[in-house]
């Protein structure tokens, strides 16, 4: 075929076929399909093509019940049985390319989709793997024209050479077959546009967020390794202005091992092409006449149905309960705001006249009786100070904080507390490049309230442990543990319930836990007891974790 008639055939194409093992996977365990789409990109097209999409975007691309469907063997049998080869060979120069371009375009998309939140990750791992598209149909027909641009020394893979070769370029032959195909809308409205800037696009994109992660994630990829000239328009700093991202983060991200590539091919290095496999067509039309017959798919479906049914229940269940749980103590903060400011206006009068009247009160009786009632009055004053923390707690002026200073802190408080009381006190602050984003003076106090109240439950011999567990990219955990005796069914229910008297031994009535969990959620964080049957008493704080350095840290370095 000549060159300037291969663009037009590959816009044209009724499908990319997958590899063989793809197709024997869809004939004999299509249930693991979605994890087949990594290597396979003909694949990942053909699926997003006729398989439904999932409820949850989060949960995965594809319904998995459709996955098993007898119309997904019936498709790909028909295809292969009134189609040319439209095959893309693993080990072909364009194909070698693509796959190491993934390498890094790939893991850099789902870090950027789940740290900004912009995107769904598994969306913008599709995208990415699709942008090429145009480039894949070519290679499908002929591998050697496809790889003609590749060579040109003055401009590689430009978009003019394409179309020069071709007659249309990549980006010009994926919008015709996304829409051909009835691709879904965010698939349609991103492959194929990602050579334009995203203030151009405005008004075409499905999904503004996931066109900025993918068309960065492809941006920076090719910046750092074999490029295929998928994203010519692209604006580095429009993009990072779009995610709300810095250069310094998007450096950052760069340093994690998985973003590098290696030398080695993700892809299969040889394959038998599916149309040289003589039983291969038979082999799918008896699967899908099995799945008719004995019901397969109906079972599975029924099955998964259920199992997400009951996991919905229980997640439903949860999150009703706590926040019915949040709700109660926002009522409270509310209430007790308001009786606190009701009481301190008499007591205030009480404690004025009380001290007025002791300053002239020459009778020693009469004058001590005076000294208890201004003692009592600062009593009730100092209770109503807490409760208003409680209630409603001073705004919080967030900033970047080393953890070990927090740590350090916190034990430099609570040291002689834990030694009078006879506890051992087990603080790790060697967590020196962990930093979170809070306000370090009321975290502090929340923290320290939480130790406090664990060295009160330890008892005498006893220990209290504090410890960091860095367990995702957004939030820092801290775990707080005693050798206690733990809290009981009801007690859990109101552990952060102000003045609540019926704690456990040790842990007294108060505000402390209340506070600590009023402050810690109005610093972005959270903080909960965790119950695990022969385990210490654990109480888990969790703080939002700072990436970047605010500007007075940068001005003061």
């Amino acid at each position: 075929m000549s060159g300037m008639a291969v663009g037009r055939s590959a816009a044209a194409l009724p499908w990319l076929c997958p590899n063989t093992e793809s197709l024997i996977q869809l004939a004999e365990q299509p249930a693991t399909l979605a994890r087949t789409c990594p290597t396979d990109p003909a694949l990942l097209a053909f699926l997003l093509r006729f398989v439904p999409a999932a409820p949850h975007p989060a949960t995965g691309l594809f319904c998995p019940s459709s996955l098993v469907s007898s119309s997904l063997a019936d498709a790909a049998a028909a295809f292969l049985a009134t189609t040319p080869q439209v095959w893309i060979p693993p080990h072909a120069e364009l194909m070698q390319r693509y796959q190491r371009l993934m390498q890094s375009a790939v893991p850099l998309a789902r870090k950027l989709a789940t740290i900004t939140r912009q995107a769904v990750p598994d969306q913008a791992v599709a995208v990415v793997r699709l942008a090429p598209l145009g480039w894949l149909a070519v290679a499908a027909i002929d591998p050697g024209t496809a790889a003609e641009p590749l060579h040109d020394p003055e401009s590689p893979a430009a978009p003019a050479i394409q179309q020069h070769v071709w007659g249309l370029d990549q980006n010009a032959i994926a919008r015709r077959l996304t829409a051909r195909w009835r691709l879904p809308d965010w698939i349609t409205t991103t492959v194929g546009h990602l050579n334009l800037p995203v203030d151009a696009v405005r008004t075409v994109i499905a999904d503004r967020g996931l066109f900025a992660v993918a068309q960065l994630a492809l941006l920076e990829a090719e910046r750092r390794g074999l490029a295929l000239a998928l994203t010519e328009g692209a604006n580095r700093d429009d993009l990072l202005r779009e995610l709300h991202l810095s250069s310094q983060q998007l450096e950052q991200f760069w340093r994690d091992e998985t973003l590098r590539p290696t030398e080695s091919s993700t892809g299969p290095s040889q394959s038998t092409p599916p149309h040289a496999v003589p039983l291969l067509r038979n082999l799918l039309k008896m699967a899908a006449e099995s799945r008719r017959r004995n019901g397969a798919a109906l079972i599975v479906r029924l099955e998964d149905r259920l199992d997400h049914l009951l996991d919905a229940v229980a997640q439903m269940g949860q999150e009703v309960e706590r926040r019915a749980h949040d709700a109660k103590l926002a009522a409270l903060a509310e209430l007790a705001a308001g009786a606190g400011h009701e009481i301190n206006n008499p007591l205030a009068i009480i404690s004025g006249h009380a001290q007025r009247l002791f300053r002239t009160e020459p009778d020693p009786v009469r004058g001590e009786a005076l000294q208890a009632i201004i003692r009592q009055s600062q009593r009730i004053a100092s209770i109503l100070r807490d409760l208003m923390q409680f209630a409603r707690p001073p705004q919080p002026q967030p900033r970047r904080v080393a953890l070990a200073d927090l740590l350090t802190a916190v034990r430099d408080e609570l040291q002689q507390d834990a030694h009078e009381r006879h506890v051992r006190l087990d603080i790790r602050a060697d967590t020196a490049m962990t930093c979170v984003r809070c306000d370090f003076a009321q975290t502090k106090h929340a923290l320290a309230a939480v130790v406090r109240n664990a060295i009160e439950a330890a008892g005498e011999n006893g220990w209290v442990r504090l410890r960091c567990c860095e367990a995702d990219e957004d939030y820092v955990h801290l775990i707080v543990e005693d050798s206690g005796p733990g809290l009981s069914a009801t007690d859990r229910e109101h552990a952060f319930d102000p003045f609540y008297c019926g704690r456990s031994a040790g842990r007294k009535r108060g505000l402390g836990l209340p506070t600590a969990w009023q402050l810690i959620r109005q610093n972005g964080g959270d903080l909960r007891y965790q119950p695990a049957p022969d385990a210490p008493t654990r109480f888990l704080l969790t703080l939002p974790r700072s990436i970047t350095l605010d500007f007075c840290d940068r001005q003061s370095a």
